[in-house]
């Protein structure tokens, strides 16, 4: 998603939120003059090499988890994140893994009153790696550090047949303790589905758990559950939607198999979490990230020469799983892309 510091995404954002809060038209006004500007230096600036993170000074192994164990107290709202950790996905859960910096700086002006706790599946054959977790953290800089070190001590897996146990994972998830959360939020992203969900490669749950059960729980425990499809399989995408409600899936599966190029995919992926957890602060949360996010890939180029069009086509792409009026969204469109 990106190689800049913990600082550099947060003060950022900070500025934009402050003033986002104080006057909102006053914020789009002034707004317009940067996107412009940010839009006439793309081309040189797509030629030039992306800044990566210095992270000599990040990993401390006192702070690296291995368990989840609980929210603490005060904590109202929890984010848990699934992620595939599987050999055909190794690439997308590296590249998460390495965005520690970016996640935890924008979560924290997304929702700093929240924790977020990780889960990196795969299948039962990798025995003591097939769930690998990460504790729940606060946003802020030690959770950047906490988070950066404990991704350190995950260890690749390979997941056997083409199937992950994400029925198992699931019934898992639905287990731990959220202490006094009044909102739990699950996000999965893999690119493939569970035992029995009919892919072409899948040798069964050893356990026999059946992964209709393991949905029915995860509608029970969590108050939202979404699914972003970072594979490149369109027709795996299709069988993606099974893990949803048949209502929710053209709001709560992001599926981005549509996207070829692997570095795109990997940058989207991790974006496609933090518009997830946006939309669930509400609409104000997501128009700053959108916002922010547009003005980001201007400065960030990814997409070479074509990333003003690229960005706009996926900041709208986003704007299609907002539940709102779609007059609502065309004016929010309107203002975040700034003609």
């Amino acid at each position: 998603m990106s190689g800049k510091s913990y600082e550099s995404y947060s003060d950022h954002l900070n500025e934009r939120k402050s003033s986002f809060d104080d006057d909102r038209d006053s914020f789009y006004k002034k707004r317009e003059e940067t996107v412009k500007s940010a839009r006439s230096e793309v081309r040189s600036k797509s030629a030039m090499p992306r800044e990566k993170r210095i992270t000599n000074d990040l990993y401390d192994e006192s702070l690296v988890t291995k368990k989840i164990t609980k929210p603490d107290p005060a904590v109202e709202r929890v984010h848990l994140v699934l992620i595939d950790n599987s050999g055909s996905n190794a690439r997308i859960a590296q590249h998460l893994r390495e965005s520690s910096g970016y996640l935890m700086s924008v979560l924290e002006q997304l929702d700093p009153a929240s924790q977020i706790a990780f889960m990196y599946c795969s299948d039962h054959g990798d025995r003591d790696k097939f769930i690998q977790s990460i504790d729940y953290l606060q946003p802020g800089k030690k959770g950047d550090k906490a988070l950066y070190s404990s991704s350190q001590e995950v260890i690749p897996a390979n997941g056997d047949d083409g199937a992950e146990a994400w029925e198992c994972a699931l019934w898992e998830a639905c287990g731990l303790d959220f202490g006094k959360a009044k909102e739990k939020h699950l996000y999965l992203a893999t690119d493939v589905v569970g035992h029995g969900m009919g892919m072409g490669s899948d040798d069964g749950c050893p356990h026999q758990r059946d992964w209709k059960k393991s949905k029915e729980k995860v509608y029970k425990t969590f108050t939202t559950f979404t699914v972003i499809g970072c594979g490149d399989d369109p027709d795996t995408g299709k069988l993606q939607t099974q893990f949803l409600k048949e209502d929710r899936i053209p709001f709560d599966l992001i599926d981005l198999s549509s996207i070829k190029e692997f570095a795109h995919r990997a940058a989207i992926t991790g974006n496609a979490l933090l518009f997830l957890i946006a939309r669930n602060t509400g609409m104000q949360g997501v128009e700053l990230f959108l916002s922010f996010l547009y003005e980001k890939w201007l400065h960030e180029p990814i997409f070479g020469d074509d990333t003003d069009q690229r960005a706009q086509d996926m900041i709208r792409r986003f704007g299609k799983y907002v539940e709102k009026p779609q007059k609502e969204i065309d004016a929010i469109m309107g203002k975040i892309l700034v003609k």
